[in-house]
């Protein structure tokens, strides 16, 4: 069985699911890597505009699993091998240069929120479920996690879900903004929301994405010059040209990214 499967329904669409159903989608140190593996191999393909992660089997993802991460516990060097999956895992769901929807059902949990928290919008169906345990573990969520908890889900609710490790439904999420909708399924939604993503200018997407993240983590002066190079050459492209051809033809355009 497949732990990371990456389907393409059509050129411009990645759908990834995790898929260790057993488990509720709880990733060992191998699956984080394949994760990873699967968002960076998405990274040159010049016809994508939009990637979907969703589970397998009623369940985002329940987090890290705990067992695995238990056998390794006492061997540092094996402890920072895993460490290092899952934090390269979640740096390749940020750098992706498309926009990320997280499509949830079931338990969105642990490093399975974090998941859902690096990318750009969250989905969910009745049954999904939200939080951050350390807090019942002994453990401590990282800094960078904790700043996008606080950015997307407010400072009230960030330290509720820090501070007691409590689930919080769909409704719930989508009150606080940790949801950006709730549907009766979560992956048909996310690829209705998906959709006018695809037919956007990839270049305006990218700078708009680059921009956002780097807003939302402080980071906005690092990011300025990519930026304005985007803007650059989207100012001499293709498809600059075709929107503006586009607009006055009372027509819907045709992006190719050039």
């Amino acid at each position: 069985m497949n732990t990371i499967i990456l389907d393409r329904p059509e050129p411009r669409l990645a759908i990834i699911t995790m898929n260790r159903p057993a488990k509720r989608n709880a990733l060992d140190g191998e699956a984080w890597r394949q994760l990873g593996d699967a968002f960076r191999a998405l990274g040159d393909d010049a016809a994508l505009r939009a990637i979907i992660l969703t589970g397998a089997g009623g369940a985002f993802c329940a987090g890290d699993d705990i067992g695995a991460f238990a056998a390794v516990r006492d061997d540092p060097p094996a402890r920072q091998a895993y460490w290092d999956h899952i934090m390269a895992c979640y740096a390749a769901v940020s750098a992706s240069r498309v926009p990320v929807i997280a499509a949830v059902s079931g338990p969105c949990v642990g490093g399975g929120c974090t998941l859902a928290l690096r990318c750009d919008f969250r989905i969910a169906d009745a049954a999904a479920r939200f939080g951050v345990p350390p807090a019942k573990l002994g453990l401590v969520y990282p800094p960078e996690s904790t700043q996008l908890l606080l950015a997307v889900a407010g400072p009230s609710m960030a330290k509720r879900l820090l501070y007691t490790g409590t689930l919080i439904d769909a409704e719930q999420a989508l009150a606080c903004g940790l949801a950006d909708a709730v549907a009766p399924d979560a992956l048909a939604a996310a690829r209705d929301f998906a959709a006018p993503m695809l037919d956007a200018a990839p270049l305006s997407l990218a700078a708009a994405k680059l921009a956002c993240d780097a807003a939302m983590t402080g980071r906005i002066a690092e990011v300025a010059s990519a930026v304005m190079a985007l803007s650059d050459r989207a100012d001499a492209s293709e498809d600059y040209r075709e929107g503006v051809s586009a607009f006055a033809g009372k027509r819907k355009p045709v992006f190719r990214g050039l």
